[in-house]
């Protein structure tokens, strides 16, 4: 079915498309988590109040994805930023510059290790026992981890991208994606800044690499596949 009241679907095979869900730990959107408070120290407080905020927003959004993924049989997998070691010595130059400033002024890196419990997925967007986590070094997943590798092995070619945060880790890894050779399609209302004119900025940059679209379109074109 190429056709139907929507246009022309996005979603053209449900076995060749995964969710992909970008760090999305407790750490990185969650209320006092480590990264939120960097953001506050660099970039004043409303920067932390607005990744708060928008962590809480997106949480449903990409919720909602993530049931329709499941009823479809679709892959999901799952981005998480952390370090190997407990020193974060195997993160890239400017993240271990980022972990150095946090732990100055508040005690405590902005990225944490793989064994802090900050490093978790949040509890409401849990993977499944048969959903990767893929741990990865910097922004981009697609230059500092398994990701590629993972997602070729399941006969994928076309990813929807949704997370935290917009202008970071989500437009890095939208755009190594679409380098790779992915279709890359990103529901706006499931990926966040912690302000809205980043997060629109940032949107507006990968024009080129992706394709623009809601998760209620998404919804409702899986379900045309069932």
């Amino acid at each position: 079915m190429a056709e139907n009241a929507l246009g022309k679907l996005l979603i053209k095979s449900k076995t060749e498309t995964a969710l992909l869900i970008i760090d999305m730990q407790v750490y990185q959107a969650g209320e006092g988590g480590n990264l939120p408070r960097y953001f506050g120290v660099v970039n004043g407080p409303k920067a932390e109040q607005g990744a708060v905020r928008r962590g809480k927003e997106v949480v449903p959004v990409i919720g909602n994805l993530l049931s329709a993924f499941r009823k479809a049989g679709a892959c999901v997998a799952f981005t998480a930023f952390g370090s190997l070691t407990e020193d974060g010595s195997d993160l890239v130059p400017y993240v271990r510059l980022w972990n150095r400033k946090c732990k100055e002024k508040l005690g405590f890196p902005a990225i944490v290790s793989v064994r802090d419990p900050g490093y978790a997925i949040m509890p409401s967007l849990s993977p499944l026992p048969d959903e990767p986590v893929i741990t990865k070094a910097a922004q981009g997943a697609f230059n500092s981890s398994m990701i590629d590798h993972v997602l070729r092995q399941k006969g994928i070619n076309t990813i929807v991208a949704t997370g935290m945060y917009t202008n970071h880790c989500v437009i890095s890894t939208c755009i190594g994606a679409a380098d790779a050779g992915y279709r890359v399609i990103v529901p706006e209302d499931a990926v966040g800044a912690w302000s809205a004119n980043l997060h629109e900025q940032a949107l507006d940059v990968m024009h080129s690499w992706i394709i623009r679209t809601t998760s209620d379109r998404i919804i409702k074109e899986l379900n045309l596949l069932l």
